[in-house]
This record gives structure tokens, C-alpha cells and sequence, in this order.
């Protein structure tokens, strides 16, 4: 193995594990934290209250399964 090739195993074994240690640190909200270039976010003024649920009304007529419709062998008269 020569010297050359060797170098190159190292440094991309290094970058491998930098990646590594950036890739599983990246995911920390603690991090986030130390950003001093953050702005802090103020809440808007207002009166807080919850969103009411809102659901469709029902169907004047309950779909029928596909198995309800009579078979395209039956004999209609």
C-alpha cells in the first residue's frame, strides 16, 4: 500500500466520522440554544382561544357496499 493511498483512507475516514458526529448531533434541539444570532419570537397580542371542531354533516343516504349489487350473471326480467 503506498503512502498516498494510505493518506487518503485517513482523511476519508476522518471525514466519515465528522459526518457521523454532525449527522447524530444535527437532530438536538439543546443545539439550537446556542445560537446568538437568534431572534426571540413575541407572541401576538390578542385574546387566546381554542379552534372549535368543525365536522361535515352527515349523507341523507348511507352508501351500500359494492357486494349489495346484484350479479351480472342474475337474470333482471
Amino acid at each position: 500500500m503506498s503512502v498516498v493511498s494510505k493518506s487518503f483512507g485517513s482523511k476519508m475516514l476522518r471525514v466519515a466520522l465528522a459526518l457521523g458526529v454532525l449527522g447524530s448531533v444535527a437532530g438536538c434541539e439543546s443545539l439550537s440554544k446556542l445560537n446568538p444570532f437568534e431572534e426571540k419570537e413575541t407572541p401576538l397580542p390578542g385574546e387566546r382561544r381554542p379552534v372549535p371542531k368543525v365536522a361535515p354533516p352527515p349523507p341523507d343516504t348511507v352508501p351500500q357496499p359494492l357486494s349489495a349489487l346484484p350479479s351480472p350473471n342474475a337474470n333482471i326480467a
